[in-house]
């Protein structure tokens, strides 16, 4: 219906909250997404039990708030270290339930 999910335009999108949150099949490639603008990406992936595509090119920088953001994503484990998490100030839960996840995120800013 809306085309190719690698495709979109997301240029624009400042809220992503929830948007693949129980897709539990969901993997498609995300890696192109320009997230310049986003400011939420709370429980975006949230129960996407099967996503496990990287997505560390994300640029990060304007988003506040994390918190879910993987929770239950079960299959994820890709580098996502060079986030820049400076601005985030809500990462409650976010890998809770990801038992797939073993990268390193020490040099996050977490100073928020």
């Amino acid at each position: 219906m809306y085309g190719d999910v690698s495709n979109w335009d997301v240029s624009g999108v400042s809220n992503m909250s929830g948007l693949f949150q129980d897709l539990s099949l969901f993997n498609e490639d995300l890696r192109l997404w320009n997230t310049a603008a986003v400011t939420d990406m709370r429980g975006m992936f949230e129960n996407a039990q099967s996503f496990n595509l990287p997505i560390g090119a994300w640029d990060t920088s304007a988003v506040m708030d994390m918190s879910r953001m993987f929770k239950g994503a079960r299959a994820f484990d890709q580098p996502i270290d060079s986030w820049n998490t400076s601005a985030v100030t809500d990462m409650r839960g976010m890998f809770l339930d990801a038992h797939a996840f073993n990268q390193p995120v020490g040099s996050w800013d977490v100073s928020q």
